[in-house]
């Protein structure tokens, strides 16, 4: 016999074969005594009756017990398959959200990696006011291809915030989830060389973007090309400190190789339903199947003995 306690509730599990060895002694017990068949002409029909009795009365806690775990089965069989369905719902979403995830950051890096950086003389430029009341004001004024230059740097650590995000929230599913987050969080210890171009690097590895100090920067570097050029430095090239710290030599190209790892252990990152689940499944599973239909059969068999009476 074996106990399973399911939901709270204590349910007495037969073995099939306890279930098979209850319905062979029913049936030897019946032959032995004269009940099986024609026992019902013999002049002991009170004795016959009562055996049959007893006899009934023994199949019917066999047949109540095997009703039973039949019930329990019947339960247990449609809460592992609702199991299976939650998990591969969560699979799924995860799946869809890390192949998001990747995408975005993939064509963010490109984007960053192919932008020029020149954007050309004073992109950035200055205009003083003085108020009624006598207070000067001081307006910043971007070009376009400014704009452009600071739209491209956001939207890069945009994603790649949104990717420490999504490994940050699914570390605890699996070790190599979790593996993924430290290796997308490492940005911390360069965070030096990020903040010169006015991007700030807090403890979780997740990125903030100062727009003033970003436009700074990148204005002075091709404010300094082209006062270079004008001299007649007609060997000097364009170098943009953003496209240093950010760009295929920077974090762009190590976004890159993070992708490239995170995407070549995709189909391992999410755990199987055995993993994920545990053992409840497997002892689910060993009350399932074959063994729902044999419990069947055992109740039907004990319904044909006793069609024999």
């Amino acid at each position: 016999m074996i106990v399973l306690l399911y939901q709270g509730r204590v349910i007495n599990m037969p073995t099939i074969n306890n279930m098979l060895s209850g319905t062979y002694s029913l049936y030897k017990s019946s032959l032995s005594n004269g009940s099986l068949f024609n026992n019902y002409g013999s002049t002991n029909t009170s004795k016959s009756q009562n055996s049959i009795s007893s006899l009934w009365s023994s199949y019917g806690s066999y047949n109540s017990n095997a009703s039973e775990a039949l019930s329990g089965l019947s339960m247990i069989s449609s809460n592992v398959s609702a199991l299976v369905s939650s998990y591969d719902t969560a699979k799924n979403t995860f799946y869809n959200e890390f192949d998001d995830n990747m995408k975005n950051l993939q064509n963010a890096s490109n984007d960053l990696k192919n932008f020029d950086f020149n954007i050309g003389k004073d992109a950035l430029t200055t205009k003083e006011t003085v108020g009624e009341d006598g207070v000067q004001t001081t307006t910043y004024e971007q070009s376009d291809k400014l704009k452009d230059a600071i739209k491209v740097v956001k939207n890069f650590v945009h994603e790649y915030n949104d990717a420490i995000d999504f490994f940050s929230d699914n570390s605890d599913v699996s070790k190599r989830i979790g593996r993924m987050n430290t290796m997308f969080s490492d940005t911390t210890y360069r965070r030096a060389n990020y903040q010169s171009i006015g991007i700030s690097v807090a403890s979780d590895g997740k990125m903030t973007v100062d727009e003033s100090k970003l436009a700074k920067v990148l204005s002075e570097d091709a404010d300094n090309y082209a006062k270079a050029v004008e001299n007649g430095d007609t060997n000097r090239t364009f170098s943009s400190r953003v496209a240093n710290v950010l760009g295929k030599d920077g974090l762009a190209g190590k976004a890159d190789s993070h992708i490239s790892t995170a995407n070549g252990q995709r189909d391992r990152l999410f755990p199987s339903a055995q993993t994920l689940i545990g053992k409840d499944l497997s002892s689910a599973a060993i009350y399932t199947g074959t063994s729902y239909r044999n419990m069947s059969n055992y109740a039907n068999i004990g319904n044909l003995i006793n069609m024999m009476f």
